[in-house]
């Protein structure tokens, strides 16, 4: 069958079916599994089909996008840094890895920085709830609606995440479980990377093995819309099995708690009131008040029943009932008043980072801050996370890459490796004179091919296409008759129990040549490759001489790097 018209049957049965898996495609078709994969991505990125873990699934099944911008009256893509344009910035957690390299930016300039939902480090509070409180509230909840409706059966599948605050939702809810049913038992505990695809598939692979699961604990919405829409494919009976999220972040699963399928409660974290406390705490931090470790915001587990005592049904969407929340929940700030103070200042800007835009707790965020924000003359901007952490990423390496020009001295013969390093490296070098450069990487070599007194050596080899560089014996063994003053490197995983580590074999035994072939090895390398272990060890760490990095690389591995022996140099921004 043509490949065109195997694409255009497959995207006709998943658009029929709602769902299928990459096993059931490659048998029906009866090609590879490899195969169907590709057919799936292409479908995907032609935007026919939604592309999940295992399979693919109709366009229609996830929730559709917000789009704030049109949506709300400010840009999420405005003009300039950020850094240079917000007076405080409110910070919810991307990724341990990153955290870090965002908020330095700002405390270098002395502009305050919250966290939301999850303390980060440098900050000054954070607002968001008391997890553990609210996990084990949750977890009694459920464990005593086991006892009510399966005599105190209860088998948990837990949709986790991977940060504090997420794993500290999942530790108290399948504690307060057990509180009511010491027996309890939790089957299983998965990290879905808070998406839907992912929660979806996992949750069905999971109630496919292990029957016997009746309650999921999802650590937010998305997760539990994955979850939910899973028991519906597999035809689960409602009155068997629980879906219970950790939020109750917009519009979708209050409506799921009208309809009462699979969802009997959930746990309210009320966005329109954490919105409006970081716009308050915000202003504070701006005038440089005293600010306490946390602001602790509200929570409340809501059923079918008690739902209208907390929001109400308009023609928009679902909206808080104030009245509600001053009879029955202490706010951490007064939000409910607006009345000028003479003596406090206020930020002209408010900048809020937003790991997913496609949640709907940040969307309903978003929509508070900015609403309570205008109420007070303030502008709330957006944060374009993958945008700005690509660009801080790149200006980062590039100084690594200026940084290691600065150490190549005329007459020397050096080594460059391969890699986005060892092309701004390669840049930087084509004002050079007096030196000989040997690399094994076409992009290298192009680069720096018309510089004038320069010896540009090319190894020779095999050529692999999908990373521009030679590789192979031939390439090993011109590397073999070369010696080199220095070997700039690079690999993609550094640790210190793997050493240094990289995803190719091929590429890691020519890495291994360079090393052998040269008297000083000098390792580049920002901060996101360490903790990292690649699929093959390239050495040990012991054979780097002189690391160049960023200063978002702890303090703690840099001391440990000198105390193992290697010159840790730093390239600032």
């Amino acid at each position: 069958m043509p490949v065109h018209d195997r694409r255009e049957k497959i995207r006709t049965l998943v658009n029929e079916r709602g769902y299928a898996k990459v096993s059931e495609l490659a048998e029906q078709f009866q090609v590879s599994e490899m195969t169907i994969r590709r057919d799936l991505d292409h479908l995907s990125e032609q935007n026919h089909i939604q592309r999940t873990f295992g399979g693919a699934a109709a366009l229609g099944t996830q929730q559709p996008d917000i789009n704030l911008q049109d949506e709300l009256n400010f840009s999420t893509k405005p003009k300039g840094k950020l850094v240079d344009r917000v007076d405080v910035l409110v910070a919810s957690s991307i990724n341990p890895r990153y955290d870090s390299v965002l908020v330095e930016r700002f405390s270098k300039k002395r502009i305050p920085v919250l966290a939301e939902s999850l303390m980060l480090p440098r900050t000054d509070s954070f607002v968001g709830i008391d997890n553990q409180s609210a996990g084990l509230e949750l977890g009694r909840w459920a464990g005593r609606y086991a006892m009510e409706h399966w005599n105190g059966k209860a088998v948990i599948l837990d949709l986790t995440y991977q940060l504090s605050n997420t794993q500290m939702r999942s530790r108290s809810f399948i504690k307060g479980v057990q509180e009511i049913i010491p027996e309890a038992v939790e089957r299983l505990s998965l990290n879905t990377k808070s998406r839907y695809e992912t929660a979806n598939q996992l949750t069905r692979d999971a109630l496919t093995v292990h029957k016997d699961i009746n309650i999921i604990f999802a650590i937010n919405d998305i997760t539990a819309l994955g979850a939910l829409h899973a028991c519906r494919d597999l035809q689960i009976d409602p009155d068997d099995i629980i879906v219970l999220p950790f939020g109750l972040e917009g519009d979708t699963f209050k409506d799921v708690l009208v309809e009462g399928e699979y969802c009997p409660a959930g746990l309210a974290m009320f966005p329109e009131i954490v919105g409006a406390v970081c716009v308050e705490a915000a202003i504070l931090a701006f005038n440089r008040e005293p600010l306490p470790t946390q602001f602790v915001t509200p929570y409340g587990i809501l059923t079918r029943e008690t739902l209208p005592q907390w929001y109400t049904r308009e023609d928009t969407g679902w909206k808080l009932r104030m009245d509600t929340v001053c009879e029955r929940l202490d706010l951490p700030l007064d939000i409910v008043s607006y009345e000028p103070t003479p003596d406090r200042r206020l930020p002209e800007h408010i900048g809020f980072i937003v790991p997913f835009m496609k949640h709907e707790w940040y969307q309903n965020l978003i929509k508070t801050m900015d609403s309570y924000a205008r109420q007070l003359g303030i502008q709330v901007e957006i944060f374009d996370v993958d945008k700005d952490l690509a660009n801080e990423l790149d200006l980062r390496r590039r100084e690594i890459a200026r940084h290691a020009a600065g150490l190549v001295e005329a007459g020397e013969v050096i080594l460059l490796d391969e890699g986005q390093l060892a092309i701004y490296l390669a840049e930087e070098l084509k004002t050079s004179c007096d030196i000989t450069v040997i690399t094994n990487s076409i992009q290298v070599f192009d680069i720096l091919k018309h510089t004038p007194d320069m010896i540009l050596i090319l190894t020779g080899g095999a050529y692999r296409r999908s990373s521009q560089l030679l590789v192979g014996p031939t390439a090993e063994g011109a590397l073999g008759e070369l010696r080199a003053d220095k070997l700039f490197l690079t690999v993609a995983g550094i640790s210190f129990n793997f050493g240094l580590s990289h995803t190719n074999i091929s590429e890691v035994t020519i890495k291994q040549a360079m090393i052998r072939s040269a008297r000083e090895i000098i390792l580049l390398a920002d901060h996101t490759f360490f903790g990292q272990e690649a699929t093959v060890q390239v050495a040990p760490l012991s054979v780097v001489h002189q690391l160049i990095t960023d200063y978002a690389l702890p303090a703690s591995t840099r001391l440990d790097l000198s105390e193992a022996g290697i010159q840790v140099t730093l390239a600032a921004i």
